[in-house]
């Protein structure tokens, strides 16, 4: 297949050549292959390639020096270079910088947009420079002006002509010029006095102008005094014409070569000036998301706190409420439940001394109204065990950490729930030693969240609730397993979030298990929901034997 574009690499790896050969190759591009800096300076001796591409780590040379040093010898013709490199040298005047590990598309695409930039003549590089050139030549001498204007117009130049310096200025400062050939002496101004003019006016002229100082008299007075004005060369005029010719052509590649840096400079201050205000706009973007993040960290803060709060506040209620109504109960009761005991006395005291003058009939009704109060008495029993459970699970007088009953809390919790659904049959399996140093309050909080919550999944019909107590080497473990459907998996993970439910607005808060981990943490412990996929969920939670005094303090102030 012929080829469009010519390629040199210069790679000492046999694995990267014939990998970019075989890319190189689909496109339909030639290449040609140096092993070393010395071999590739010797092949660009005899080849003009499109583009040259670099290892930057060849035997002897870093690849980045040889690109400087290509560019130093080729700046004719300025040779488009991509260097492989992990670091970006842009001083070295490559066009790309590209990872040997980057995809083999993007190179391609990298290769192909360089080959497609425009790029000068390089088989006539000097001839399109000076073309391209814009002369201006000033001298006093009409027949000399005419001569210098034509030898330099058959060279490829675009010369124009200016009689004396006022006019050379007010032509430099309305046009742009390359190069300025200049005569040293003139009548009125000088060629020494237009150069100094010409570097005054150096910001204020559209192009700065190269200046060759002409001379009827060369020596090196006169050149030294020339070449201190600002001229960048000096010729004699009576040098012979090529000589002429060939100092105007050195100077006009000069000046490609500085436009050509200048662009580059203008290139790296572009990327440097990018590159710190990607760091700039990456820092401001790492500074706003650590704002950010703080913002929502002070947010969750302050939701718990809000969680904490309100939970607090209404545990808080409900035991001032269950207390203050246990306290109201427990007097009336047991002031019925003496004056039961005191009718009953009565009553029997009564059938003993009238028992020969009473009827059958009349002594069977005196029995059965002592029974009737036996009866009585045992209901007041049962409500006083309900005001003493109510009076544990309130527990307004135990804050602090104590030894409490676990089971007794466990069935105080029960008896509260009881009336949400009687047809729950309940399972106690109580293997654990009953005894557990804890916030007790606390505890009943967590106690009351779980199973009201195994409860609510049961819903209205029948269903089972296990709960079991186990002592281990470090932990105090309650476990509470309800028969409803189950937590999905998807949510798992989110349930002890706050103010997260499942419930149906206005059933649920979203707090009942947040709180729960909270306190369970605060213990130091651990909770955890397990539900298989048959149905059914499984909370176990997890408190150490033994806490330190440290986390006693911790808990209380919670």
């Amino acid at each position: 297949m012929s080829s469009a574009y010519r390629i040199l690499l210069v790679e000492d790896s046999e694995t990267q050549v014939l990998r970019l050969q075989y890319l190189f190759s689909l496109e339909g591009w030639d290449t040609e292959r140096a092993s070393t800096a010395e071999e590739a300076l010797e092949k660009l001796k005899q080849v003009v390639p499109d583009l040259i591409i670099l290892d930057q780590y060849l035997p002897g040379m870093k690849g980045t020096e040889l690109c400087r040093e290509i560019r130093r010898r080729a700046s004719a013709w300025n040779p488009n270079i991509l260097i492989f490199t992990s670091d970006n040298s842009f001083d070295s005047g490559g066009e790309e910088y590209l990872s040997k590990s980057v995809e083999s598309q993007v190179l391609v695409n990298r290769v192909r947009a360089l080959l497609d930039k425009p790029k000068p003549d390089t088989r006539n590089q000097e001839a399109r420079t000076q073309r391209q050139a814009r002369l201006l030549a000033v001298d006093d001498s009409p027949s000399y002006l005419e001569y210098l204007t034509y030898e330099l117009s058959s060279d490829g130049h675009a010369v124009e002509a200016a009689s004396n310096g006022p006019e050379a200025l007010e032509r430099i400062k309305a046009r742009g010029y390359d190069c300025i050939l200049l005569d040293l002496v003139m009548p009125g101004m000088n060629g020494m006095e237009v150069c100094h003019e010409i570097s005054r006016m150096r910001d204020e002229l559209p192009t700065h102008p190269l200046v060759l100082m002409l001379t009827a008299h060369e020596n090196a007075g006169e050149v030294a005094r020339g070449l201190e004005s600002g001229a960048d060369d000096f010729v004699g005029k009576s040098s012979d014409v090529t000589i002429l010719k060939s100092r105007v052509r050195a100077l006009l590649r000069r000046r490609v070569y500085q436009d050509a840096l200048k662009d580059k400079e203008i290139e790296v201050l572009r990327l440097k000036a990018a590159r710190e205000a990607a760091e700039i706009k990456a820092a401001l973007l790492s500074t706003i998301t650590e704002k950010n993040l703080d913002l929502e960290e002070t947010n969750r803060k302050l939701k718990e706190t809000q969680m904490h709060l309100v939970h607090s506040a209404n545990m808080a209620s409900l035991g001032q409420l269950v207390a203050g109504i246990a306290h109201e109960i427990n007097n009336p009761i047991s002031f019925v439940d003496n004056n039961c005991f005191l009718i009953k006395e009565k009553l029997e005291n009564l059938g003993s001394q009238c028992e020969d003058v009473l009827s059958a009939p009349q002594k069977k009704l005196i029995q059965s109204g002592t029974e009737r109060l036996n009866e009585a008495r045992m209901g007041l029993v049962r409500v006083k065990e309900l005001v003493s459970k109510l009076r544990t699970f309130s527990r307004l007088d135990e804050g602090d950490f104590k030894n409490i009953n676990v089971h007794e809390s466990i069935d105080s919790v029960l008896l509260l729930l009881r009336h949400r659904n009687p047809r729950i049959e309940v399972d106690r399996n109580f293997s654990g030693a009953p005894m557990l140093n804890c916030a007790p309050g606390q505890l009943n909080q967590v106690l009351m969240n779980i199973l009201a919550n195994a409860m609510d999944a049961i819903g209205e019909q029948a269903g089972k609730i296990i709960i079991r107590t186990e002592v281990g080497d470090r932990w105090y473990c309650i476990s509470v397993r309800d028969s409803g459907p189950g937590i999905p998996a998807a949510i798992q993970s989110r349930l002890f979030q706050p103010f997260f439910t499942t419930k149906p607005v206005g059933a649920g808060t979203g707090l009942g298990l947040a709180i729960s981990h909270s306190i369970i943490q605060a213990h130091q412990g651990q909770i955890e929901v397990i539900s298989p996929e048959g149905g059914g969920a499984e909370f176990r939670v997890r408190i150490p034997i033994d806490l330190s005094e440290k986390v006693h303090h911790g808990i209380s102030a919670y």
